[in-house]
C-alpha cells in the first residue's frame, strides 16, 4: 500500500446536487452541516431560487442566489459559487466561483470552507489549504476531517504527523466515510500514529469495503490469504479479489487472473 500522489490524494470537493431541499437533510446540498436551516430558508430570493433550480430553470435560480449572495446569504454565496464552478445556469466562471466560496467561508459556511481548502490545494498553497479545511473539520463534516487526516499524513500545510492523521481519519471513519475507513485501517496495518493491530486493520477494511471501497477490498483478502486479523479463508479471499477487480483496481485484476489456474 502506498500514498497516492496529490491528483489521486482522495481529496473532496462537493458541488451541488440534482435537487435541492430548503431542510438540512443529508441527502441534500441546502444548509446541509448547518444549525440555522430555518434562518437560511427565511431569505425570500433564496427561497424562490430553490424552486426554480428544482424546476430546472437554473439560470433563473442562479439570477435569484446571485441577489441574496449579495444581500450576504452564505448559503447562497456558497450554491452560487458551485453554479459558477459547474457552469450551471450562467456561463463557467472559476474567478466567480472562487469570489463566492471565500464569501460564504468567512462567514462559517463549513461546505464552502472545505471547497475553499479544496481550491488552494489544487493550486500548491497547501498552508491555506490546510488552514480552511482545519475550519471545516472544526464543524464535523466528514470530508473535512478525512482531508485534514491526508494533509497530517502527507505533511502538506503542517508537519508530518501520524497520530494526528489517525485521529481525524478515525472522526472521519465514525462518520462511516469510507476513505477514511480505509486510511485508518492502513495505520493500523503499518503500526503508524496507532499501535499496530491487524485485527482492528481487518475491522475497518471491512467496513469500509462493506460500502464499496476497492482499495478496502483488495487489501482484506489480503487479510483472508495471510490470515492477518481474521481466521485465514480463502472462499473469503477470492470473494474480495473479485469485488475489488469488478471495479477495476489494477492489482486485484492482476491477482485474479493469477488466481484463476487454480480456482474452481
Amino acid at each position: 500500500m502506498t500514498m497516492h500522489d496529490k491528483a489521486g490524494s482522495g481529496l473532496q470537493h462537493i458541488s451541488a446536487g440534482a435537487t435541492l431541499s430548503l431542510h438540512s437533510a443529508r441527502t441534500g446540498i441546502i444548509a446541509r452541516g448547518r444549525r440555522d436551516a430555518a434562518n437560511t430558508a427565511s431569505n425570500p430570493d433564496y427561497r424562490q431560487a430553490v424552486m426554480d433550480y428544482n424546476a430546472g430553470d437554473f439560470a433563473a435560480a442562479a439570477a435569484g442566489f446571485q441577489r441574496a449572495a449579495e444581500q450576504g446569504h452564505a448559503e447562497s454565496q456558497y450554491l452560487l459559487s458551485t453554479m459558477y464552478d459547474e457552469g450551471r445556469g450562467l456561463p463557467q466562471n472559476a474567478a466567480q466561483a472562487a469570489h463566492w466560496e471565500r464569501k460564504a467561508a468567512e462567514q462559517g459556511h463549513a461546505y464552502a470552507q472545505a471547497n475553499l481548502s479544496f481550491r488552494y490545494y489544487m493550486a500548491n498553497d497547501f498552508a491555506e489549504a490546510f488552514a480552511w479545511c482545519q475550519r471545516a473539520a472544526y464543524s464535523k463534516l466528514a470530508w473535512a476531517e478525512y482531508n485534514l487526516g491526508l494533509m497530517y499524513r502527507k505533511g502538506e500545510g503542517v508537519p508530518q504527523n501520524d497520530t494526528e492523521a489517525a485521529y481525524w481519519y478515525r472522526l472521519a471513519a465514525t462518520q462511516n466515510f469510507a476513505e477514511a475507513q480505509q486510511k485508518l485501517a492502513e495505520l493500523y496495518y503499518f503500526g503508524q500514529g496507532v499501535p499496530l493491530s491487524y485485527t482492528q486493520a481487518a475491522a475497518w477494511y471491512r467496513r469500509a469495503a462493506d460500502q464499496g471501497n476497492a482499495e478496502a477490498q483488495f487489501q482484506l483478502a489480503h487479510l483472508y490469504a495471510t490470515g492477518q486479523g481474521v481466521e485465514h479463508d480463502y472462499p473469503q479471499s477470492r470473494h474480495w479479489i473479485r469485488q475489488a477487480a469488478l471495479q477495476g483496481h489494477e492489482q486485484a485484476m492482476r491477482e485474479l487472473k493469477r488466481r484463476e489456474y487454480r480456482d474452481p
